[in-house]
């Protein structure tokens, strides 16, 4: 049935969504007020005066200019537009049931009258919520009110036979509801059909996700899907589980582990799922897709560019067709911070890689001391791996409609002393309750309509002992001028830990509060969007380029904060929904001592011994001392060139961890390449059949170095200047060798008898030569060049392809 839900409990908010239905929908009455009829026509026909023909679409905080809408209307309609908030709050989960409770609260109190916050349609369980809304249901929720409105008008014009019709049959009501002019792209109008028919229509309010979901499901194309109307939508996802819960037994939800990823692949609907020619053994869904892969083979096979194919794809669920989209996406997922790149040497650490200590300046921890402390200490600091495991496993998966946050204002706050235990119930209270809170300025009530003033603010504060001479830079006058006047309705905070972490993101609801009986008494209420499971947040790095400042309250720079990575946070979608992937990319892992580096962390690289997996293992890191897993969302993924060390000589904990992938020389990709005649696939056989004859397939070249080539003088530059050193590189130098495997004349090695020294001439056998590169003569090898090299390849020459 549509209405299981095994990440809510549901059964209160759907029991609260049938007394709506029977007492407002069905009749004319009121959820909190006995004996009042608010859902009726007249009322909304005041409301739609009042609100949809008075829209304030501008900037500001949206309940300060509901009440001026709603300013000049009755009582009766203020507390109606109390109980549309009331419906518009029922099915959001990540909205917490205080903020909720408050802004019913709030308007019905507009009314004149106070609304019990006991009454249990107000409770906890009514507004746990069912699912996750996109960032616009919130941002632009007067949209939503409009359709409700509109909605509710022509409802309530029927007579009651006619409502009982609507009412009685969950497709007559879906086509109404459809038919309602103002709700195109309105999600209510998907919520509505689940609050009304819980066991018809599903707990989705993302028309995008309906359409992934019949698409993949029903094998119908993305294109004649989106051509559906939404009732034959709805339809088809209604047959469409009872099929799968009478083939499996069991009830199933499309958002559960293991079934989301079947269906939310981001961009679906605008990348091909197929791979680039020659890769295709690569791709592979993310459910089998190893969690650790090597990529191996010679030079030139495509590696790197196959790395940030792969990552794109574990990142996405599928990788696009084109190079240039596939490194686009690649550079997005870059700079939002789920993709790392290292490359290892020689000397690479442990202490780079995983954790060591660092140098720090010593300074006052952030929090609500002024000052700080002079001095020089060393402070572990985590590696690469670690902050990549650390992001893995805190950010959140996103709503699929993430919102453009740019243009907000973004501030960092402080909750108490960061490392300070005694200060933990400041920070917890105001996480559960919904507030950020300042113990600067003293036990005074900032809500003064005066205290706008920064001037009111100092002149206020120099009345307090000791404080005469206090000026505008006071922490107690500067402090609470930015809580109190800088902060607005609508600005992100950040909340730190220290000056090196950040706990949690939240956005601004409401004006300066004060609270005499507060341990910290000075506040402003909040949605936390995000908050850590754990005390040690996340890095500042991924927020922002700066360390935090140990000021409590200040503004951050906009040009310094990652607004791709703050987005992720601030529009997290259900809890229940896996964390992104994320990869880390180490690029010639075989070139560091890999014992050395990963210390006792190779343990971990297991699959069956990730976080959350049934072997699962924790170590304590000897700097740091913390307890540390590796997330079962982190994929490492490593390239290694054979021509520099062969995988025989790799350390066996590593290959047992490593599946391993080969990137042979595909020439055959060169097939339709002919520069002035010369054939560039049988160029490649050529020099690769010699190479292998002369040290095995761990050095021949790859199709790479070739591809893109459109011309014998770019022929020429590549064979000068990338093949010719290398072959160089391979044989140490012994330009016999690199002659021969080049075709052995003259037209890329040519060489000059040397003529023997006075009274060696005689009786001395051996001839010697010197080699020089004919690059470096003519500025070019020509056509001759190349019909040696090929034409002199014997016919029993192997031909070296995949």
């Amino acid at each position: 049935m549509a209405r299981f839900n095994p990440h809510h409990k549901s059964a209160p908010v759907y029991e609260a969504a049938e007394i709506w239905r029977d007492k407002c929908l069905r009749l004319d009455g009121s959820l909190f007020a006995e004996g009042k009829e608010l859902w009726s026509r007249p009322v909304f026909n005041e409301l739609d005066q009042h609100f949809v023909q008075n829209l304030d679409e501008g900037e500001g905080n949206f309940f300060e200019k509901l009440e001026v809408q709603l300013s000049e209307a009755s009582p009766e309609c203020k507390q109606l537009m109390a109980e549309v908030r009331w419906v518009l709050m029922v099915f959001p989960a990540r909205i917490s049931p205080q903020t909720k409770r408050r802004s019913v609260e709030r308007i019905w109190n507009w009314s004149g009258e106070a609304l019990d916050s006991s009454h249990p349609l107000l409770s906890d369980e009514t507004f746990d919520g069912l699912g996750a809304t996109g960032a616009a249901y919130n941002t632009q929720q007067w949209r939503e009110i409009v359709f409700l409105v509109a909605a509710m008008q022509d409802f309530k014009a029927r007579d009651q036979q006619d409502r009982d019709r609507l009412l009685g049959d969950p497709w007559v009501f879906a086509s109404w509801l459809n038919d309602i002019p103002e709700g195109k792209n309105r999600q209510l109008r998907h919520i509505l059909a689940n609050l009304v028919f819980p066991d018809t229509f599903e707990r989705i309010s993302s028309t995008r996700d309906k359409h992934r979901i019949l698409s993949t499901f029903e094998s119908i194309s993305p294109k004649s899907v989106r051509k559906m109307p939404l009732v034959d939508v709805d339809r088809g996802l209604f047959g469409l589980r009872e099929r799968l819960e009478s083939e499996t037994g069991l009830h199933l939800d499309y958002y559960q582990q293991g079934m989301v990823s079947k269906w939310r692949t981001p961009k679906a609907d605008t990348r091909n799922e197929l791979s680039p020619p020659g890769s295709a053994d690569l791709t592979e869904p993310l459910d089998t897709q190893p969690l650790n892969t090597i990529l191996y083979g010679p030079p030139g096979t495509g590696k790197t560019y196959e790395t940030a194919r792969l990552a794109v794809q574990i990142c996405d669920g599928s990788a696009p067709t084109e190079r240039s989209a596939i490194m686009a996406r690649y550079t997005e997922l870059t700079r939002e911070k789920r993709i790392e790149f290292v490359t290892f040497h020689q000397s690479y650490s442990y202490e780079e890689f995983v954790e060591g200590l660092r140098p720090e300046n010593g300074s006052a921890e952030d929090g609500e001391a002024e000052g700080g402390t002079s001095g020089f200490r060393l402070e572990p600091r985590p590696g690469v791996l670690k902050r990549i495991a650390e992001r893995a496993r805190h950010r959140p998966a996103t709503t699929s409609g993430t919102s453009d946050y740019s243009n907000r204002r973004v501030f960092k706050v402080s909750l108490g002393q960061a490392w300070s235990p005694e200060d933990e119930p400041i920070r917890r209270e105001a996480y559960e309750k919904g507030f950020v809170s300042l113990g600067w300025g003293g036990r005074i009530d900032w809500s003064d309509p005066k205290y706008a003033d920064v001037s009111a603010i100092q002149n206020r504060w120099r009345e307090e002992p000791g404080e005469q001479d206090a000026n505008k830079l006071n922490a107690n006058i500067e402090m609470i001028n930015q809580l109190r006047n800088s902060m607005r309705t609508g600005d992100i905070v950040v909340a730190s830990q220290g000056n090196l972490r950040a706990r949690a993101v939240g956005v601004i609801t409401g004006e300066y509060t004060f609270d005499a009986d507060g341990l910290h008494p000075h506040r402003r209420p909040v949605e936390w969007r995000w908050i850590s499971d754990d005390e040690s947040g996340i890095e500042v790095d991924d927020l922002y380029q700066s360390k935090f400042s140990q000021r409590s309250v200040y503004q951050l720079v906009p040009d310094k904060i990652h607004w791709n990575t703050l987005a992720a946070y601030l529009d997290p979608a259900a809890s229940d929904i896996p964390n992104p992937a994320h990869v880390l990319i180490i690029d010639e892992i075989n070139r560091a001592n890999i014992s050395k580096v990963l210390g006792e962390l190779i343990t971990l690289l297991e699959e069956d011994k990730r976080k959350g997996a049934p072997n699962e293992l924790t170590v304590t890191l000897p700097y740091s001392g913390e307890a540390f897993s590796l997330p079962g969302n982190l994929h490492i993924v490593g390239t290694m060139n054979t021509a520099d060390r062969s995988i025989a000589l790799l350390d066996t904990a590593l290959r047992r961890r490593f599946r391993f992938k080969e990137l042979p020389p595909k020439p055959s990709i060169l097939g339709d390449t002919i520069v002035e005649d010369i054939p560039l696939e049988a160029l490649l056989n050529a020099i690769n059949s010699r190479l292998e004859w002369f040290l095995g397939s761990d050095h021949l070249i790859g199709h790479g170095y070739f591809t893109g080539v459109e011309d014998i003088e770019q022929l020429d530059s590549v064979m000068a200047h990338k093949i010719v050193p290398l072959l160089k590189e391979y044989f140490h130098e012994d330009l016999r060798s690199v002659r021969s495997v080049l075709g052995g004349g003259d037209g890329f090695i040519g060489r000059k008898k040397i003529v023997p020294p006075p009274g060696m001439a005689e009786g001395y056998e051996e001839e010697r030569y010197r080699f020089v590169d004919s690059y470096l003569v003519s500025g070019q090898y020509g056509p001759e060049a190349y019909e040696e090299l090929i034409g002199s390849a014997s016919s029993d020459d192997e031909v070296i392809a995949e």
